[in-house]
C-alpha cells in the first residue's frame, strides 16, 4: 500500500514541479540534437570503415519505435546520413557532438528538478559528462548493431544451422533483438539516474524507478501505436502532423523518464522518515524505562 501511494504521490509531484513541461522541453532538445546525434554516429562509424553499420544502427532504433514515429524520422535521418561524411576527427564531429548533448543538457536538469537536488559541479564538466554520454550512447548503438546483424552473418558461413534463427527475421531474432535494445536502455537509464543528474544515489536506490519507467514506457508505446491507428493528428497540425506525433512521443518517454526519477525520490523519502521514526520509538522507549 505504501509503494502504491508512492507513486500517485510521484505523479502527483511530477504534475506539482512542472514535470509536464520539463518533458516538454526534453522532447524539443532531442529531436533537436537527433540529427546531429546521427551525424556524429555516421563519423564514428567511419572510423571503422563501416559507413552503413550507423545507418543499420538507425534502422534499429527505428524497429523499437511505433511504426508512425519511425515514418515521421526515418526519411530525414537517412536524407542526413547520406548527404554527410565527415571524418571523426574534424571540427564539423565534434560541432555535431556538441549540439547532440542538448538532450543530455535538458534532461539532467529535469532529473535535478526531479530529484529535488541543485547543481554544484561545474558547467563543464557537466558539458563534458553529457558529451561522453552521447559518445558512449553512439558506441553502445554500434556494438548492440553489430552483434544484432553483423555478426550473425558472419557466423552463418561458419555455422548455418546455429546462426539461421538470428537472421531469418523469427521470433528468434526478434527476442534477441528486443532483450538487447532493452538491457542497453536500462543501462543507460541507470547511468543517467546514477550520475548524471546531481547528488549522489546507489543502485538501490534508483532500480524501482528504472523499472518502472521501462514497463510504463513499453505500455506507452504500445498504446501510442494502437492509438495512431485510429487518429488525425492533420486535423490539427496540418502539414506539421508527422513532426508533431514524434515530438508528444519523445514528450510522454520524458514524462516516463521524470516519473521513475519522482517514484525514487519518494521512496527515499519514505526510507527516511522510517527510519526517523524508528530511532524516534528507540528513544522514546529508552526514556521511558529510565
Amino acid at each position: 500500500m505504501k509503494r502504491y501511494r508512492t507513486l500517485l504521490e510521484a505523479i502527483y509531484r511530477l504534475y506539482e514541479h512542472s514535470g509536464f513541461a520539463m518533458a516538454g522541453a526534453v522532447a524539443y532538445s532531442f529531436v533537436v540534437s537527433l540529427f546531429p546525434f546521427c551525424i556524429f554516429l555516421g563519423a564514428l562509424a567511419g572510423m571503422f570503415d563501416r559507413g552503413d553499420l550507423a545507418a543499420r544502427a538507425v534502422e534499429q532504433l527505428f524497429q523499437i519505435l511505433p511504426p508512425k514515429v519511425a515514418e515521421a524520422l526515418a526519411p530525414q535521418v537517412e536524407s542526413i546520413m547520406g548527404g554527410n561524411r565527415i571524418d571523426l576527427l574534424t571540427v564539423s564531429a565534434g560541432l555535431s557532438l556538441f549540439f547532440a548533448t542538448s538532450a543530455i543538457e535538458t534532461l539532467r536538469a529535469a532529473l535535478n528538478g526531479a530529484y529535488r537536488v541543485y547543481e554544484t559541479r561545474n558547467y563543464f564538466f557537466c558539458l563534458a559528462r553529457s558529451m561522453f554520454f552521447v559518445f558512449v550512447s553512439a558506441v553502445s548503438m554500434l556494438v548492440l548493431t553489430w552483434f544484432v546483424i553483423i555478426a550473425p552473418v558472419v557466423a552463418a558461413r561458419v555455422e548455418p544451422e546455429l546462426t539461421s534463427w538470428l537472421i531469418d527475421g523469427t521470433w528468434g531474432g526478434a527476442t534477441l533483438r528486443y532483450a538487447l535494445a532493452g538491457s542497453v536502455v536500462g543501462a543507460q537509464l541507470l547511468a543517467i539516474h546514477l550520475w548524471l543528474a546531481a547528488g549522489k544515489r546507489r543502485l538501490k536506490d534508483v532500480w524501482p524507478g528504472v523499472v518502472v519507467s521501462m514497463v510504463l514506457w513499453l505500455a506507452m508505446a504500445s498504446f501510442y501505436s494502437v492509438y495512431l491507428n485510429f487518429s488525425d493528428y492533420s486535423r490539427f497540425y496540418a502539414g506539421l502532423s508527422q513532426l508533431m506525433v514524434a515530438l508528444i512521443f519523445f514528450q510522454l518517454t520524458a514524462v516516463v523518464v521524470i516519473l521513475g526519477a519522482e517514484l525514487n525520490r519518494g521512496i527515499s523519502e519514505l526510507k527516511r522518515l522510517g527510519a526517523a521514526g524508528t530511532i524516534e520509538s528507540h528513544v522514546n522507549g529508552t526514556a521511558r524505562r529510565s
